[in-house]
């Protein structure tokens, strides 16, 4: 109850988890220093004593403290309500503190965590779909070029970005007709850019072609026009999948299947199967941005869920760039950070 309460205000009042924890943190210090004085309180929470007039003016209108010539003190009701908020505030420190040391421990630009196992919730993924909305709808900014790779999960990222008033555009980062239709980068693409308002480009070039077929298509105008977008792209989004449910979904042959068996491949990224120490297997040969494309970007916004995801997303660390915002369950946050 406490979780599902606590999601609601993310998407309703996130500024309202902030205010929680502020008043939070005061009633505990409170507590524990009481009866304490304005200016003790202010000095200790590093706060000037106007602000702090102000907040312990509004608890105690509330009647959570009390002040009296001795100093503040938390009344009953205030440490009841302590006593209710402590297992809120625990899933909430919980997720910033996962988060925290996943930052310290691989150095990546940040971490977004949901609660759970999404294999064992479906609509965890879609929480992770519209987190990863909500963090990008943040740094949009006018003439911003946006490459988008296929997945499930990118193809809810659209159902949760809104009108925007920057100039966007999408395009598909990698060619690849082997998804279903819904999942493929250029359907996903087109539902971005017209949840935002913005434009979007196709790109139809296969997986899996010869040398010279690739080379040909590369000459086309429009492929071309692609491929120096995706080039100059500011962000990018993709998915980390397991490896052998990326392959099949690509309908890739059983005796590629049985390489990669072989191989040990544990998770496949942009096109790139890979294994536990974060070898790359082998690579789908396509059109569009390559792993070694993403250091340039800004941010790279990658997204896994569910607990069958957290060898893949492990052996992804290894060869992530560092500018990547890292959107994952709590089920493979804790894997990552205790493995």
């Amino acid at each position: 109850m406490w979780q599902r309460l606590l999601d609601i205000q993310r998407r309703i009042a996130p500024e309202a988890i902030d205010e929680l924890l502020k008043r939070f943190e005061l009633l505990k210090r409170i507590e524990a220093n009481q009866p304490i004085g304005r200016r003790t309180l202010a000095r200790k929470l590093d706060l000037t004593e106007r602000i702090l007039r102000r907040e312990v003016d509004t608890l105690q209108s509330l009647g959570l403290i009390l002040i009296d010539k001795r100093g503040i003190t938390v009344s009953q009701a205030g440490i009841d309500v302590m006593d209710e908020l402590s297992p809120y505030i625990t899933t909430i420190d919980r997720r910033s503190d996962l988060a925290r040391g996943l930052r310290e421990k691989f150095g990546l630009k940040d971490f977004f965590i949901v609660n759970g196992d999404a294999d064992q919730s479906p609509e965890l993924q879609k929480e992770l779909s519209k987190m990863m909305a909500e963090e990008l709808q943040k740094i949009f900014f006018d003439g911003a070029v946006i490459s988008v790779a296929g997945g499930s999960t990118m193809a809810n990222v659209g159902n949760y970005l809104m009108p925007a008033v920057e100039k966007l555009l999408f395009v598909p980062a990698r060619g690849g007709l082997g998804e279903e239709v819904g999942n493929q980068a250029n359907s996903i693409a087109s539902r971005l850019a017209t949840a935002t308002g913005g434009g979007h480009k196709v790109l139809y070039a296969p997986d899996n072609v010869g040398e010279n077929v690739l080379e040909s298509l590369k000459l086309e105008p429009a492929v071309k026009e692609v491929t120096e977008l995706n080039q100059a792209s500011d962000f990018v989004l993709h998915g980390i999948g397991e490896a052998f449910t990326m392959a099949r979904r690509r309908n890739v042959s059983e005796d590629v299947l049985d390489q990669l068996r072989e191989k040990r491949a544990v998770g496949e990224a942009f096109g790139y199967y890979f294994n536990a120490e974060g070898d790359i297997l082998r690579k789908v040969k396509t059109i569009g941005l390559q792993l070694e494309d993403l250091e340039s970007k800004q941010s790279v916004l990658a997204v896994a869920g569910g607990s069958s995801k957290k060898e893949a997303v492990r052996a992804y660390m290894k060869i992530a760039p560092k500018n990547t915002l890292l959107f994952i369950d709590e089920t493979i946050a804790e894997y990552l950070l205790n493995s």
